[in-house]
C-alpha cells in the first residue's frame, strides 16, 4: 500500500499531495500512465479506510510485505503532507543503505536545498522495543539521516524512555482515534499541547522543536499567599511568600530554596513584577518574617497554609543545585524536548529568572442555614 507511483517517464505521483481532480482523472483512467515503483505493474488507485489515498499493486503483483495498515498508512501520509507544507522536499517510501551494506527504508525521507542533512519521518504503529528504535536510529545516523519517529503503539513498551527522554532519539506520543463519523484524527502529545501530525512535523523540520539540557538547572515553584499589611496607617495588598515546591508537588521549606544559586536573581525580578511582593522571608523562631513593600514594616506569619481563606500564586523561578546536593529530589523536568519559545514551556524559568505566574482563588466559605426560599 504504497503512497507513490511513477509515470514511465520517472516523475514521481504521490497520492495524499493529488488534487481531488488530478485523482480523479487517475482513478477513471484505463490505461493509466502510473506505474509501481521496481517494475511492479500499473499502479491501481484506491482510498483506505480511514480516508488515505494510496496505490495499489494488481492483483498477484504485491510484494511480500507489501501491506500497511490503514493507520500506518495515515499516519504516514499526514507526516509527508506537514513535511510538504513547511517547505521541505519529501518522498514517501525511500530506501538506501548505510556505508557498511545495511539496509533502511524511511516512511518518508525530507531533503531540503542547503542543508547537509537529510529527515527521516517514521511512522511506528507496529510494537518496537527500545532497543530496536536506537538500533534503527543508528543505521539512520550512519547514512547521515536524522530520523524523527511518532510512536503510535502502546507507549509502555518504552516506559522508561519516557522517564528519561534523550535527544539522540526524537520519539513522541502519537495517539490516533475515529470521530463519530469515523473520520480519522491524530495528535502528537508535547508541552501540554495536543498538535495535528502535520502541524507537528512542519513545525519541527521550521525550529519549533528544541532540546533543552542542563544538569543543574531545576525549576521550583515559589508559593505566594495574598494578605494585608498588618499597621493601621498602611492596610495595603501584600504578598507572601512562604514555602516552595518541584513542579511534582515535593514541598521544600523558603530558606532550602533561598540557598540555591539563582534564587536572589530570580525573586528580585519577582519583585520588579510583583509591586506588592514583600521581601523574601527570614525565620522567625517557628515562623516567618517578612516587610512590607509598600511602608517597610515587618511583618510575621505562619507557613502553614491558609485551608483556602487566601488567594494563592505559584512562581516558577529558575535555580541552580549545588552537585553535591543533586539528590536533593528535584527532578529536571526541562532536560527534554519542547515546543516552541521558551517564554511558552510549561512550568518554565530560566535560570535566576521567573516564568508565568499561575493563580488560585480563595475558596468560598460554605452559606451558614442553606439556600433560602420565598
Amino acid at each position: 500500500m504504497p503512497l507513490l507511483a511513477y509515470t514511465h517517464s520517472g516523475e514521481p505521483l504521490i497520492a495524499p499531495l493529488m488534487t481531488d481532480d488530478e485523482w480523479e482523472q487517475l482513478r477513471v483512467t484505463r490505461n493509466r500512465n502510473a506505474w509501481m515503483p521496481y517494475g511492479k505493474g500499473r499502479a491501481i488507485p484506491k482510498t483506505s479506510c480511514l480516508g488515505t489515498r494510496f496505490f495499489a499493486h494488481p492483483p498477484g503483483q504485491a510484494p511480500e510485505g507489501a501491506k500497511e495498515s490503514d493507520l500506518h498508512l495515515y499516519i504516514k501520509a499526514q507526516s509527508l503532507i506537514g513535511a510538504r507544507a513547511a517547505g521541505w522536499d519529501a518522498l514517501p517510501e525511500q530506501s538506501g543503505t548505510t556505508p557498511d551494506g545495511q539496509d533502511w527504508r524511511a516512511d518518508v525521507l525530507c531533503r531540503r536545498s542547503g542543508r547537509p542533512w537529510t529527515v527521516a519521518l517514521e511512522a511506528q504503529v507496529q510494537l518496537q522495543g527500545e532497543d530496536a528504535y536506537r538500533q534503527r536510529q543508528e543505521r539512520y545516523a550512519r547514512s547521515g539521516i536524522r530520523a524523527l519517529w511518532l510512536v503510535a503503539h502502546e507507549p509502555a513498551a518504552l516506559h522508561h524512555f519516557w522517564l528519561r527522554p534523550d535527544p539522540h532519539l526524537p520519539a513522541f506520543k502519537t495517539m490516533t482515534w475515529k470521530d463519530q463519523d469515523g473520520q480519522p484524527g491524530a495528535y502528537v502529545h508535547i508541552d501540554h499541547l495536543s498538535l495535528s501530525i502535520s502541524d507537528f512535523v512542519a513545525g519541527a523540520l521550521t525550529g519549533q522543536l528544541r532540546w533543552y539540557e542542563n544538569g543543574r538547572h531545576r525549576i521550583i515553584l515559589l508559593v505566594l499567599r495574598e494578605d494585608q499589611c498588618w499597621h493601621r496607617t498602611c492596610r495595603r495588598r501584600i504578598l507572601l511568600a512562604y514555602r516552595a515546591e518541584a513542579p511534582q508537588g515535593r514541598r521544600l521549606e523558603v530558606e532550602v530554596a533561598q540557598a540555591m544559586q539563582g534564587y536572589a536573581d530570580a525573586y528580585a525580578k519577582a519583585q520588579a513584577a510583583l509591586p506588592d511582593l514583600a521581601e523574601s522571608p527570614w525565620a522567625s523562631r517557628r515562623d516567618l518574617a517578612s516587610r512590607c513593600p509598600h511602608c517597610n514594616r515587618e511583618i510575621r506569619y505562619k507557613r502553614e497554609d491558609w485551608a483556602g481563606r487566601s488567594a494563592t500564586y505559584k512562581l516558577p523561578i529558575g535555580i541552580s543545585i549545588p552537585e553535591q546536593e543533586s539528590n536533593i529530589g528535584l527532578a529536571p523536568p526541562h532536560t527534554r524536548w519542547h515546543w516552541g519559545p521558551q517564554s511558552r514551556w510549561p512550568h518554565w524559568a530560566p535560570l535566576g529568572g521567573v516564568g508565568p505566574i499561575s493563580h488560585q482563588p480563595p475558596e468560598m466559605p460554605p452559606r451558614r442555614g442553606g439556600p433560602r426560599t420565598g
